[in-house]
């Protein structure tokens, strides 16, 4: 029953933070293009700094931009601040039922250096408050933005690559998204949302032609424009192991976001009117040398020369399978933690494993993802063996 609610758990928040997360990603996108696509109004309109005319939905749109307010406080202000918290509310939901929960599957590393799930959970939490004060701590005291930006990346990529050392990893990709998410969400929080009401409050006292918004509200924002595909990378990332199955995946984690950055940069440049397509092409040949980077390492490896392999014993083969994997993929799992099968992948004999030899491949001989933080102690000899099973064709005689 405990692991049933769990699902039910999982499946409730998983649903709301895509919802949320659209919500939020979606409405920085469309502000974002907004406030790059304005231009100055023709003739000019007394305190309107750009305006845009836009088309959808066979109506015409005029927005116009007020930097120091239209000369009062609008009765009807539509905010946007609750997507950035429910969506980090979410997700930290997300975080507790899928890796603190469930630690000693999703969470730990796995191997006898690895943190226990406690350990885990805490160093789980450190780094995310840890991820927040730093990046403030920075911003606080680097002047120069093109400083500032430099060592917030050298401060991301060292957090994936101490994230890859301490977690499995899958958490590792997700728990650098999270830092990154938190301190999207702390920025709205804690730095743009008290600028905003400050200038209303100017706006009320008629001190508004004195008021100054801050560069350090203005930087914050710029850093959430360019954090975003790289978060949402982060947050699809756990369906693709060939990423973070593998040795080099911290470094792919950076190819990929830096590839997001770049792809980003150039929607900004073209919402402001001069788009630069090298950075399509930056962003492409990030993405290209990530794939290269990652291609797999250990197939070739516990392949080897293997032309031969025909001869395959297919007992020690059954027997892997049973005693390695069938105690999660099985219809009846003796797994604790498990009511069912992971993903309706049955593997408790070689009949059904057959079929899915691919999936093995993917999971437990390109990568080590599987067993999740090698549970039931799958050796390097049992994997050059699933190896040679399925280039022979995985027989099942």
């Amino acid at each position: 029953m405990e692991s049933y609610i769990a699902e039910w758990l999982n499946l409730a928040l998983r649903w709301l933070h895509v919802i949320t997360a659209i919500t939020w990603v979606g409405s920085s996108f469309y502000f974002n293009r907004i406030d790059r696509s304005f231009r100055p109004p023709v003739p000019p309109v007394d305190r309107v700094s750009g305006q845009l005319w836009s088309i959808h939905g066979g109506s015409i749109y005029n927005y116009s931009r007020y930097p120091l307010g239209p000369g009062y406080v609008p009765e009807r202000l539509k905010w946007s601040k609750w997507e950035s918290l429910s969506t980090w509310v979410s997700g930290a939901g997300l975080l507790a039922v899928v890796y603190w929960w469930g630690a000693s599957i999703n969470l730990v590393a796995g191997g006898a250096d690895s943190l226990g799930p406690a350990a885990a959970i805490l160093a789980s939490i450190a780094s995310i408050i840890g991820g927040w004060v730093a990046y403030d701590v920075l911003c606080r005291v680097i002047a120069s933005d093109k400083v500032l930006s430099l060592v917030i990346a050298v401060l991301i990529s060292a957090a994936i690559w101490g994230f890859t050392h301490l977690f499995s990893g899958k958490a590792a990709y997700l728990h650098a998204g999270i830092v990154m998410a938190t301190i999207m969400a702390g920025n709205v929080w804690f730095v743009i949302l008290p600028g905003q009401k400050k200038m209303l409050e100017a706006m009320r006292d008629g001190t508004i032609d004195k008021f100054d918004v801050g560069a350090d509200a203005k930087r914050r924002n710029y850093h959430n424009n360019y954090l975003t595909l790289p978060v949402v990378f982060a947050m699809i990332a756990g369906h693709f192991p060939m990423t973070y199955g593998h040795p080099y995946a911290w470094q792919g984690f950076i190819l990929i976001s830096g590839a997001g950055v770049a792809i980003r940069h150039f929607f900004n440049t073209m919402h402001a009117g001069n788009a630069q397509p090298r950075w399509i092409a930056a962003g492409i040949a990030l993405g290209v040398a990530a794939m290269v980077l990652l291609a797999p390492p250990n197939l070739l490896d516990r392949q080897g020369s293997i032309s031969g392999s025909g001869n395959v014993d297919v007992s020690r083969v059954a027997a892997v399978l049973q005693t390695r994997c069938a105690v999660c993929h099985a219809q009846k799992p003796t797994m604790e933690g498990f009511t069912e099968a992971p993903k309706g992948l049955v593997l408790d004999s070689i009949e059904k494993a057959a079929p899915n030899a691919q999936k093995i491949q993917q999971m437990a001989v390109v990568t080590n993802v599987m067993p999740p933080a090698d549970l039931t102690g799958m050796t390097e000899d049992e994997r050059k063996l699933l190896a040679q099973w399925i280039a022979a064709g995985a027989p099942v005689k």
